[in-house]
């Protein structure tokens, strides 16, 4: 059952109308919750004041809950100041049930006789029936619960308005102490709430007022393996589903207490009567500000809203190119940066946004040129319109860098809690004599070259130039993944000392030719097909890249010294490895399949790294409906593992369990602090000197000999992934193989809503979608926070 909670203020009818029919039309909705008393009942027309069909507010309800298919569940207060809930059906037929009811029995019924009139309830345990089984409203939590539990319902619904206590005047010059409020208000209940479902596999949501609008803000959802917490204690809806409660859904290490548990456990503390324990998973939503507001906004459109959409179906993305936010987790914050040039630090500790800035202000484009230089008056002109198009880390664990494009160019900028540096790089500065274009038809003749170079058809073409990942190779040396509509991808060495740049092929070559991507399309159209270059320039901008990730300090066995660099996937699955110490590309297929592209299903979809001793570890997803698990070297290759799914899978992330993970990360974040301090004349003199030293070593016997090849990891890792279908399942993988180790189905990253990154940390999982939502899932067993590492040990 997927369900809508309002958490709002008092609405009127039209306004309760256009929310329901706005949160409904692209993500349809079984059940509509609102708080309690959220409906201002209207004196509307006739029968001032009087619930019956003959009144507009109630008439327009019945026809929604008819025309979308929903139950609509509400708290109204009629003209006799009795508090009343709402019932509509599916069929738009509604009851009245006594607010609160479980005290209520002997009340005056509310209900008005005659023509026109509604069916009123009032009963000990005011309940309604459902197509999934019985569903209860509840008014008071503290209340006896018994009379509900007893109808055996699968859902409760607690309508309230309750208000935070807390004095708002200490909230005002202490924010801190309002949100530890928030959050021990959702802790108290979901405590009160399991102790008393704990025999049950009964669902409770819950619908809260706004905080200073009458209640707290605290609308949520209780079952017996997760919690979910509104975005936030203002106004704003929650889409939720209620999940068959079974056994499988819960997570691994539930287990039954002994005796001598709970006998010592009764002589310290309250046990709740609980008699079964085991980790259960929070979900946090950090909602970005700019869509937390738009949240009470109203549309002009109204006729447009009763319209039944048409289903929009998602083509699957190549790293995240149709993302509207990009996420990157920063130590305990989250870094969110939206398109538009708003970037939001979320702190992971008190869940709140805690700063929120712009990034689109003037930058002048001279390139190399600093912050402060750049608005000064060698200032040619300012970004209009500035897209962010990446989002990166940078050269210190506590930095990250934002990447804006525009008409005019493109703008790197380094952060830390604040504007660091920017640097523009105008289009008409870039090597374009160094970017390979697309290769030509086989007997074609070659592209014409214009007085600087560059290709006639390239400097005709080209619109913008977008740079969709960021690696620091030191302080002052930068690579970017640069693409445009008609280039392939390249990386761009930013030398932000020198001012220069320089364009590396990371394909060898460049893609293949159009006939190798030619698909073959059978048209019903008479029209006459485009020209041979337009069918060209489609077919080969289908080789794109599907993954690139840095690795640090990996030892293969084809070098003496450790290697830094980036690991690049295309879809026509070729690995291209760049190391920063030659900058040479060392490329090779993973699935040696030697029919045509158009005929092959093994085409990555999303991949991630590994970096380990030895190679790195490659884990990719294909439409074939496959996850493999590569070893990878620079020129070498093989499977270690494989499994097959139900679907493809669209987003996939990756971590590292044991002892060995948290010793690379401490290595990782030492080497980061003290190498990226070096200037870029350090750095170069390093790589002068170990160049040298090669060569005078080079009639030496070479230690790589003496090496064995590719070995299987050691490692466990914990994969996690989710398919088209909206499934979230992770992966133990260890060996040779990879078993799935549990299997998660929400609302909140289904289908109607598309992920578009993932995120694997110690304890949590970060989800991010395409509306800009971020999924923080959170596990723990009596408060304590749990290691993904022990939960999904493949032991319990």
């Amino acid at each position: 059952m997927r369900i809508l909670v309002f958490q709002t203020p008092k609405l009127t009818y039209v306004q309760a109308l256009e929310f329901l029919l706005r949160e409904t039309q692209e993500r349809p909705a079984d059940l509509a919750l609102l708080p309690e008393f959220a409906l201002e009942h209207p004196a509307q027309c006739t029968h001032q004041g009087e619930l019956s069909y003959d009144n507009v507010a109630i008439m327009m309800l019945s026809r929604l809950a008819r025309q979308r298919q929903l139950y609509l569940v509400l708290g109204v207060r009629d003209s006799d100041s009795v508090d009343i809930c709402l019932v509509f059906n599916r069929q738009g037929d509604m009851t009245l049930h006594k607010a609160g009811a479980t005290s209520g029995a002997g009340h005056s019924n509310p209900g008005h006789s005659g023509a026109g009139s509604v069916n009123a309830e009032v009963s000990e345990c005011p309940s309604f029936q459902t197509e999934w089984g019985t569903v209860a409203l509840l008014g008071d939590v503290t209340g006896s619960w018994a009379p509900l539990l007893a109808l055996a319902p699968v859902l409760i619904l607690n309508p309230c308005n309750a208000p935070m206590e807390l004095d708002m005047a200490l909230a005002k010059a202490h924010p801190e102490l309002q949100v530890a409020a928030w959050h021990k208000g959702f802790r108290r209940t979901e405590r009160l709430v399991q102790s008393r479902l704990r025999d049950t596999r009964t669902v409770f949501v819950r619908a809260d007022a706004p905080l200073r609008q009458g209640g707290a803000g605290i609308s949520m959802l209780v079952e017996a393996h997760r919690s979910a917490l509104a975005p936030s204690w203002g106004p704003t809806f929650l889409h939720l589903e209620m999940e068959d409660t079974k056994d499988s859904r819960k997570l691994p290490k539930w287990r039954s207490l002994t005796i001598d548990e709970i006998l010592s456990a009764s002589y310290g503390r309250d046990l709740n009567d609980a008699v079964e324990i085991g980790p259960r998973y929070h979900l946090w939503t950090f909602r970005p500000p700019s869509l937390a507001k738009a949240a009470m906004t109203q549309t002009a459109d109204w006729s447009s809203l009763w319209e039944q959409p048409e289903a929009d179906t998602d083509i699957l993305s190549l790293m995240g190119r149709q993302a509207s936010c990009f996420l990157m987790p920063l130590g305990r914050f989250y870094v969110v940066a939206e398109r538009s040039g708003q970037v939001t630090l979320w702190d992971l500790r008190q869940r709140r946004e805690c700063q929120t800035f712009s990034v689109d202000g003037a930058v002048g484009f001279g390139f190399g040129l600093d912050s402060s230089r750049s608005r000064s008056g060698r200032a040619t002109r300012a970004t209009r319109a500035a897209r962010v198009t990446c989002l990166g880390p940078g050269p210190l664990p506590n930095q990250f860098a934002v990447a804006t494009s525009s008409a005019e160019g493109v703008v790197l900028r380094l952060f830390e809690r604040k504007l660091l540096r920017d640097f523009a790089l105008p289009l008409e500065d870039l090597p374009w004599q160094q970017w390979k274009p697309f290769p030509a038809n086989e007997g074609a003749e070659g592209a014409d070259q214009g007085a600087d170079g560059a290709p006639e058809r390239v400097r005709e073409k080209v619109r913008d130039v977008r740079i969709s990942a960021i690696f620091w190779v030191s302080s002052s040396l930068v690579v970017a993944i640069a693409e445009s509509e008609n280039l392939p991808e390249v990386v761009l060495r930013l030398d932000l000392e020198a001012s220069e740049v320089e364009v590396l092929d990371i394909y060898l070559n460049g893609p293949p030719p159009a006939s190798f991507w030619e698909e073959s399309q059978d048209t019903l159209s008479d029209e006459p097909s485009p020209s041979a270059s337009t069918a060209s320039e489609l077919s080969q901008v289908s080789d794109q890249l599907v993954m690139v990730m840095a690795f640090e300090r990996v030892k293969f066995p084809e070098t003496r010294s450790p290697q830094s660099g980036l690991v690049c996937l295309w879809r026509s699955d070729r690995l291209c490895i760049l190391t920063f110490s030659d900058w040479k590309v060392h490329d090779q297929v993973l699935v040696d399949d030697t029919g045509a592209p158009k005929d092959k299903e093994d085409m990555p979809l999303c991949a991630t790294i590994l970096p380990g001793d030895g190679a790195c570890s490659v884990v990719a997803s294909y439409a074939s409906m496959i996850i493999r698990w590569w070893r990878v070297s620079l020129t070498s290759c093989f499977q270690q593992a494989c499994v097959v799914l139900s679907s493809p899978v669209t987003q996939l992330s990756l971590l590292q369990c044991g002892e060995e993970a948290r010793e690379r990360e401490r290595a990782r974040l030492s080497w980061m602090s003290s190498s990226h301090r070096l200037s870029l004349k350090e750095s170069k003199e390093r790589t002068e000197r170990s160049s040298t030293r090669d060569s005078s070593e080079g009639h030496k016997p070479s230690r790589v000999s003496t090496l064995d090849g590719l070995a299987e990891s050691s490692a466990t890792i914990l994969v996690c992934t989710v398919d088209k279908t909206g499934t979230m399942t992770l992966f133990s993988g260890q060996g040779s193989n990879l078993k799935r180790v549990y299997t998660c189905l929400d609302l909140s990253w289904s289908t109607a809503t598309t992920v578009d990154s993932i995120w694997v940390m110690e304890t949590h999982i970060a989800l991010l979608q395409r509306n800009g939502d971020v999924r923080h899932m959170e596990f723990d067993v009596n408060g304590e926070l749990m290691k993904l590492s022990e939960l999904f040990d493949g032991d319990g």
